[in-house]
C-alpha cells in the first residue's frame, strides 16, 4: 500500500486558480504548501524544507480532498526510506539525495491515465 509520503502530486486547474485569486478562502499554510507543489517531488522530499508546516501529509491530503492537487505517480518506498535516513543523519539539506520523478533511482512510477 502506498504511503502518502511516496506520492508525487501536481497542482490542478482549481489549485492554480486558487493561487492566483486573492479572494480564495484558504488558510495561508495550505496556500504556501500548494505553491511548493511541482509535479516532480514526492511529499517526503518537501518535509525537510517545510518542517514549520508539519505534518505535511495532512496538508497534502486536505489539498487533494479539496481538488487543488492530484496524484501523478509514486516513488519507491525504498527511495523514501533512504532519503529519510539521510535527512535524519544530519546531512546538509543541500546534500540530500533526489527522490523525484526525474531521477531513475527514485523508482518513480506514473499513474496510468494521467
Amino acid at each position: 500500500m502506498t504511503q502518502l509520503n511516496e506520492v508525487v502530486f501536481a497542482v490542478t486547474a482549481k489549485g492554480f486558480a486558487a493561487m492566483r485569486n486573492e479572494s480564495t478562502q484558504m488558510p495561508m499554510d495550505l496556500k504556501t504548501v500548494l505553491t511548493m507543489v511541482d509535479g516532480i517531488c514526492p511529499v517526503a522530499q518537501y518535509e525537510p524544507f517545510m518542517k514549520v508546516f508539519a505534518p505535511l501529509a495532512d496538508k497534502f491530503a486536505l489539498l487533494e480532498q479539496q481538488g487543488y492537487v492530484r496524484r501523478v505517480g509514486t516513488v519507491s518506498g525504498f527511495a523514501v526510506k533512504m532519503f529519510n535516513e539521510s535527512a535524519q543523519s544530519g546531512r546538509s539539506i543541500t546534500k540530500l539525495p533526489n527522490i523525484d520523478a526525474e531521477h531513475e533511482s527514485s523508482g518513480f512510477a506514473p499513474f496510468s491515465g494521467n
